[in-house]
């Protein structure tokens, strides 16, 4: 009975509202730290996986150009990730 009651509490409309402003202050941020850390072996194996499934062909996008797209992919996903916990977590507290 009271693990209900407690269930009830934790799923009212501000914890909810809470944890999806956290999903989406973290999960641009995780995709960034991973597409930034994957070592070279994994990166070349993504990108045949990927050009194999677009265009059929393995290395269609030169290795360098789809490494600086991560690059530039991961860093956004970083500032993304750093803007929206101002925007939605902190500033919200500091007035």
């Amino acid at each position: 009975m009271s693990l209900v009651l407690l269930a009830m509490e934790l799923l009212n409309p501000a914890f909810v509202i809470l944890i999806i402003k956290i999903t989406i202050c973290v999960f641009p941020g995780v995709v960034g730290i991973i597409l930034l850390s994957m070592p070279e072996e994994k990166k070349r194996s993504f990108r045949n996986s990927l050009c194999n499934r677009l265009f059929g062909v393995s290395n269609a996008i030169p290795f360098p150009n789809f490494e600086r797209a991560l690059l530039i992919i991961g860093i956004l996903g970083l500032l993304i990730s750093g803007a929206a916990t101002w925007f939605l977590l902190i500033a919200g507290m500091l007035e």
